[in-house]
């Protein structure tokens, strides 16, 4: 049957759409079960440490900052191994680490949008190739192929097209929706290490006003 040959011309583009498929499905996979692995509570954390920081026990909030998981504790963690630093230093050691947790976080979302774009052109491609390489069999120009035969390669070739935009479609919305997430927590990493650099320098200018207190100031406090 003519039409049926024509559709050979086709399988290889089916298989890859399919390939991007699993791929993009493999990757929101991970990246779902990663932001969840990240995930924390930032307002608690950070209530957390500002009254251990504030108390002075700088070892306690590095060993809390520790033993969670996540780019948000590790770019807190940086700060915290150099609280003595000036605040400018403290501040861009927080900066340059959440940069490099930024990379870790937006990791393998682009993909998502490739895979978005490719497929929906692949289905394109396999509907073009599938038509031609129908009518370019022999007498099908000069009208030995019947309608039927017709209608029916148009419709395995249209259905390429179809293929490829509805699952699209789907990863499109999951890329939308990661980069939104993966924009979020970004932002909540930078925000964690300024406001950790923010209790640092403040319990550190409340330390040393108490110790500034002169001990004649003291007693007359008493008396």
């Amino acid at each position: 049957m003519p039409g049926t040959e024509s559709l050979s011309a086709m399988d290889p583009i089916l298989w890859l759409i399919i390939f991007f498929v699993v791929l993009a499905f493999a990757v929101i996979a991970e990246r779902l079960f990663y932001f969840h692995r990240v995930s924390i509570n930032s307002g608690d954390f950070l209530r957390g440490l500002s009254a251990l920081l504030r108390s002075g026990q700088y070892n306690e909030a590095l060993h809390e900052a520790r033993q969670l998981p996540g780019p948000m504790a590790r770019v807190v963690e940086a700060v915290l191994m150099r609280p003595r630093l000036a605040r400018s230093e403290l501040r861009e050691i927080a900066l340059e680490a959440a940069e490099l947790e930024v990379f870790r976080v937006d990791r393998n979302i682009r993909t998502l949008l490739v895979c978005a774009t490719v497929m929906p052109l692949l289905g394109l491609l396999g509907t073009i190739l599938g038509l031609v390489d129908f009518y370019e069999q022999p007498g099908i120009i000069d009208g030995a192929a019947s309608m039927p035969q017709v209608a029916f390669a148009l419709r395995h070739a249209l259905i390429l097209s179809a293929i490829g935009i509805s699952l699209s479609i789907p990863v499109y919305i999951f890329y939308m929706y990661l980069a939104s997430r993966a924009r979020k927590i970004v932002n909540n990493i930078e925000r964690a290490g300024l406001e950790c650099v923010h209790i640092i320098c403040d319990a550190r200018l409340r330390s040393s006003s108490d110790s500034s207190v002169s001990p004649k100031q003291t007693s007359e406090k008493t008396d």
